[in-house]
């Protein structure tokens, strides 16, 4: 019989711990002072940087790389999906890769409500002289931190969560390897700062992470009255 993870209530240290790093990732990384922020001015160096090697693109790779976040979003919402059908034998399994996806969606809601607060400007309008290799967002739409990239590691979490049990540790490096590629692309195509996918990554997984570390026990509970959970997973 596979190895159990501990009871739920040794978990809420770990939830509290999430919360605290996804708020310490805000109070390091939010420009609430743009021209006294070491963190942002090195990363409006780095933006200018990336920003030199693209504006010898042609106008098409702005299309492709926004195409490609996207992209890229649903494979790791396919990741997910392939994770929970592979775990559905498994109460624990299929219960954290629920949980990991409810987190996912309360993270999307976090980061959205974040931006609301910080309203940075995007550096493609921000940042004068610069080249954004896609079409800036409008005013309003603000850049930190980077949605994008929230939910990218949030998705990836969950993936991680629910296939890590099961031993698919390839499925949980290509997850964690996707949400990376998700903010580069971000950078490259000019509308977010490195700062602003840096903090969406971490910002993400905490959150999704602490949800999903509370849900568990919910989760676990309605998979066995459905009748979803045996006792091994399904190997895919």
């Amino acid at each position: 019989m596979r190895e159990r993870l501990p009871s739920p209530p040794r978990h809420w240290p770990l939830a509290v711990a999430a919360l605290i790093l996804a708020v310490g990732i805000l109070a390091v990384f939010g420009p609430s002072e743009v021209a006294t922020n070491p963190v942002f001015g090195a990363s409006t160096s780095l933006y200018r940087q990336v920003d030199a090697v693209t504006s010898t693109w042609p106008s098409e790779m702005g299309t492709l790389t926004e195409l490609a976040a996207e992209v890229l979003l649903l494979a790791l919402a396919a990741m997910l999906a392939a994770a929970l059908w592979w775990g559905r034998g498994d109460t624990h399994s299929l219960a954290v890769g629920l949980a990991g996806g409810a987190g996912a969606a309360a993270s999307a809601l976090a980061t959205l409500a974040v931006k609301s607060v910080v309203t940075e400007e995007r550096p493609c309008t921000a940042v004068p002289g610069v080249h954004a290799l896609a079409e800036c967002p409008p005013l309003g739409d603000w850049s930190f931190p980077s949605n994008h990239s929230g939910i990218a590691a949030a998705l990836a979490t969950a993936v991680v969560l629910a296939s890590y049990a099961a031993r698919r540790v390839w499925l949980c490096v290509l997850a964690a390897a996707t949400a990376v590629v998700v903010a580069m692309l971000r950078v490259v195509s000019g509308v977010h700062y490195p700062h602003d996918v840096a903090a969406g990554l971490v910002f993400g997984a905490s959150i999704a992470a602490a949800v999903a570390i509370v849900l568990t026990p919910v989760t676990a509970q309605l998979v066995r009255r459905v009748g979803l959970g045996t006792r091994q997973p399904v190997r895919g």
